[in-house]
């Protein structure tokens, strides 16, 4: 948003503040947020310019430990699916759907999505188990 986009929607004198906690500085031992005003707004574009190097070799983002958690999960469920997809039956197809769905269980930023992909690891294993004794009940 502009500042002359601002000043028409909020009035004159409105400011522009992000309000963030970059996990680098998380990280360093900071545990408040950094405040950065319409001054920050060109760091904003010249990232937004870069987001062609997501997830390429050259994101400077991409060795931070949720960000390899992030592609490592997609990696592990893409096997899941695969290894259902095998042996699927028609008494497995309802552990199947939720094994599918397992992935909206993974929400939130840095440690919030780190509880939350441990919550999914349990209860992709419970229903994993679930669904090979269905596998072996049909032979």
């Amino acid at each position: 948003m502009m500042d002359d986009e601002v000043a028409q929607q909020f009035g004159e004198g409105a400011k522009v503040e992000w309000r963030l906690h970059p996990p680098t500085l998380k990280a360093m031992g900071m545990k408040n947020k950094i405040r950065l005003g319409s001054w920050f707004r060109p760091a904003f574009v010249m990232l937004r310019s870069l987001r062609g190097l997501r997830g390429t070799a050259f994101d400077p983002f991409g060795r931070d430990k949720v960000r390899v958690l992030e592609r490592e999960l997609i990696a592990e469920y893409e096997l899941v699916i695969r290894g259902m997809l095998d042996s699927l039956n028609e008494a497995q197809l309802p552990s199947a759907i939720e094994i599918a769905g397992l992935p909206d269980l993974i929400r939130g930023y840095e440690d919030v999505k780190l509880r939350n992909v441990a919550h999914y690891r349990e209860r992709l294993s419970g229903l994993q188990s679930g669904f090979t004794q269905h596998a072996h009940s049909q032979h």
